[in-house]
């Protein structure tokens, strides 16, 4: 997590939420009369994003474009590369929508749109579900701003991100084992996650996530109810 300072903030998102913001871009999309023949998702992110916009305007020509930026949560690995290219000849002479969660720096969208647009596209336009302040890129649809910076947790990734995160916080606090109600704390004193914000979007889910990193070898049993960051 470098880059970032110990008690970065994070807000924990739900799928309805997500929907909703989806439905949103769509409607932005509708009403400035922009018809595009194919949506671009980049991957993994716009994944379900790109499948939702499809749905909502009645487009059955979805592709994807894995973008590579982010190495772990909140951890940046320097300037946005194409890591998988499209197969060829999917955007040629199409109108493209590109879209992706969100846009941090904005430097992977605007990446992708220099990357589809030299693909001999038609008119190529961007959105993103959620676009925070510190965005370079201003894309053309953006289902919500974000004001102030923050680490979303989305509920594709959220297994991957909790267990970035819970080990983050047992790394940095001052204990040797922890309870599920331990890492509640830790995790509302590092990222400002509440309890019941977290129970609200992901209700009881973490059990399941301390098994999951007992399973990868992040943690391991100390005593019944307690676990430690594994050796």
């Amino acid at each position: 997590m470098s880059e970032l300072p110990d008690d970065f903030k994070c807000t924990i998102t739900n799928w309805e939420y997500i929907y909703s913001l989806c439905r949103d871009v769509s409607g932005e999309v509708r009403r400035d009369a922009f018809e595009p023949d194919v949506v671009v998702a980049l991957a993994r992110g716009g994944w379900f994003a790109g499948r939702c916009l499809c749905d909502f305007l009645g487009l059955d020509d979805l592709t994807s474009l894995k973008m590579e930026h982010y190495v772990g949560t909140a951890a940046k690995s320097g300037e946005p590369t194409v890591r998988y290219p499209m197969p060829e000849g999917s955007v040629e002479g199409k109108d493209v929508l590109i879209i992706d969660d969100i846009a941090d720096t904005g430097g992977s969208i605007e990446r992708a749109h220099e990357y589809v647009t030299d693909r001999d596209a038609g008119e190529v336009r961007t959105a993103t579900l959620q676009l925070l302040q510190t965005s370079e890129f201003e894309p053309d649809y953006i289902g919500e701003r974000l004001e102030d910076w923050t680490w979303v947790v989305y509920p594709w990734n959220f297994i991957e991100d909790m267990v970035d995160l819970i080990a983050g916080v047992m790394e940095k606090a001052d204990a040797e084992t922890f309870t599920a109600d331990d890492v509640r704390y830790y995790l509302n004193e590092y990222h400002q996650i509440e309890r019941i914000e977290m129970e609200i979007a992901q209700p009881n889910r973490l059990p399941e996530v301390l098994t999951e990193m007992e399973r990868r070898d992040v943690v391991e049993r100390a005593a019944s109810g307690e676990w430690t960051l594994a050796e």
